[in-house]
């Protein structure tokens, strides 16, 4: 049955009923957001070797309140996110960007405006669009997401449909090292391999024309690496359940995951869980295990396109 307004009522305006219904919407849209701030900020501390102490002092902000940030359960301003983001080495708005977000994590970061008070909406806007505006958008694109994610073929046709270049970041580490990975592993060992990967990116960031890059899997381990990242490229966490990264591997003919690992499948999952959190610092989420290969090129090549044309 509709509803309709009171005599009296502003027009336009929503009716009586439908306000609790809004501002429960409201409230549990910003719950989630407050939530979700929370994982990102532990996982980015976590990553850095910070403890809270440390973290407190760095971003001048109490070991009280960033454990009750942390667990989602503490409001925070916009003055509080940039402290934290700064210690994080990220942007602050990529603390509260979703996989529907835009490049900057605009759309989220205007809905935690709406649900302040209206008095003081206008001042959080005027903030708000000096944040975004303090930094032009790359016009480079950088998937990320474990090993079967899909950052090869789907960045690789990305790319093509677009008329830009496709960079594995990897292959250019084995090129500047003059070895395969493996062998790079078994011989300098993982502390190199960093600093190639590193200096790899630095170059490609370096590079004022367009294009597309696929990471290596571990690359959200690296701090600094990932700052770096996520500063000069529009990045893409392609997701994916357990299941189809352990079946994607296996169906391009590499079953190494299964040799002598009884366990294989758990510790797949406990790497998912570990780095899932801050493959969600990407600017943009694309699930391709919920959207399938067709669906998750669409979105990957809309969100190259909106990067890279401006």
């Amino acid at each position: 049955m509709p509803t309709f307004p009171r005599k009296n009522e502003p027009k336009g305006e929503p009716a009586r009923a439908e306000r609790p219904r809004r501002a429960k919407s409201g409230r549990r849209d910003f719950d989630l957001l407050q939530k979700a701030l929370g994982e990102r900020i532990r996982a980015g501390r976590r990553a850095r070797g910070l403890t809270l102490a440390q973290f407190a002092a760095a971003s001048g902000l109490s070991r009280r309140f960033l454990t009750e940030l942390e667990l989602g359960r503490a409001n925070v301003s916009l003055q509080g996110i940039a402290k934290v983001a700064g210690v994080l080495g990220v942007a602050p708005a990529a603390l509260i960007a979703t996989g529907d977000a835009d490049a900057g994590g605009t759309t989220e970061l205007l809905r935690l405006v709406e649900v302040l008070p209206e008095s003081r909406r206008d001042e959080a806007r005027a903030a708000l669009e000096k944040l975004i505006a303090a930094t032009p958008p790359p016009r480079r694109v950088a998937l990320v997401g474990l090993r079967g994610a899909g950052k090869s073929s789907l960045g690789r046709a990305a790319a093509d449909h677009a008329g830009l270049r496709f960079v594995e970041l990897d292959h250019v580490v084995e090129e500047a090292a003059g070895m395969p990975l493996s062998d790079l592993f078994t011989l300098h060992g993982e502390t190199w391999y960093r600093q190639l990967e590193r200096d790899a990116l630095v170059k490609l960031a370096a590079d004022a024309r367009p294009l597309v890059v696929a990471t290596g899997g571990g690359i959200v381990m690296a701090p600094d690496t990932f700052a770096l990242l996520r500063r000069h490229f529009v990045t893409i966490w392609l997701k994916a359940s357990p299941e189809d990264h352990w079946n994607r591997v296996v169906e391009q003919g590499d079953h190494r995951p299964m040799q002598g690992q009884p366990a294989a499948m758990a510790r797949l999952r406990e790497i998912l869980s570990e780095r899932g959190p801050l493959y969600g610092l990407s600017h943009h989420t694309v699930d391709t295990s919920a959207l399938g290969p067709g669906k998750s090129l669409e979105r990957v090549e809309a969100i190259v396109r909106a990067a890279t044309s401006h």
